[in-house]
């Protein structure tokens, strides 16, 4: 078995873990008293609009503004490796991590950090990156909704994009740099 197909197997199967947990959730959701819901039909069309997630397709697009009020799409990176991080401030998890993610983005050309903050204040994320010294992108999803597109039910969460933009798959949990540092070398292999 090549290296890039037991990459997208063991991040297949990290990815279906994460699923599971969504299902599990909504199944509880779906268990609350009718009263209790607030779902409306425009509710349940928007969520039908939303775009499928699936390994070995094209990652869905979006756009979002960095710390400099810029806005920064995910195909602005087609031609190289993106490693798209969900995160917040408040994660223990996240503040490990992020030392790892400075490293991994300085040392890799073909390779960008994009740090998607979700659901905090613009101010809230600049101190916290400033304080840290870290300098790889970081776009705010404010409303959640790219989080909510991409399957990120828990912090940190990330996802490796290859240089076409095809999902290659996602980590639920920390990674450490070493972890990232293999799947990268793998994603490279597989070129």
């Amino acid at each position: 078995m090549n290296k890039k197909r037991l990459v997208i197997i063991i991040i297949t199967l990290a990815l279906m873990g994460g699923l599971y947990y969504l299902i599990t959730l909504r199944q509880s959701e779906n268990n609350l008293p009718k009263d209790a819901e607030n779902t409306t039909y425009e509710e349940n069309e928007e969520e039908k609009k939303k775009p499928d997630i699936a390994v070995g397709e094209a990652a869905p697009n979006f756009t979002l503004k960095n710390l400099d009020e810029k806005e920064v799409s995910l195909k602005d990176y087609r031609g190289k490796i993106v490693l798209i991080n969900f995160w917040a401030t408040w994660c223990k998890y996240c503040d490990i991590e992020m030392p790892d993610l400075q490293k991994l983005d300085k040392e890799n050309e073909d390779l960008v950090v994009l740090a998607v903050d979700v659901q905090e204040s613009k101010e809230t994320v600049k101190n916290y990156i400033e304080k840290g010294g870290y300098d790889f992108e970081v776009v705010l999803d404010e409303e959640g909704e790219v989080a909510k597109m991409y399957l990120a039910s828990a912090f940190p969460t990330s996802y490796f994009v290859d240089k076409d933009g095809t999902l290659l798959g996602g980590i639920p949990g920390m990674m450490e740099y070493a972890q990232m540092k293999k799947i990268l070398e793998s994603i490279r292999a597989n070129e």
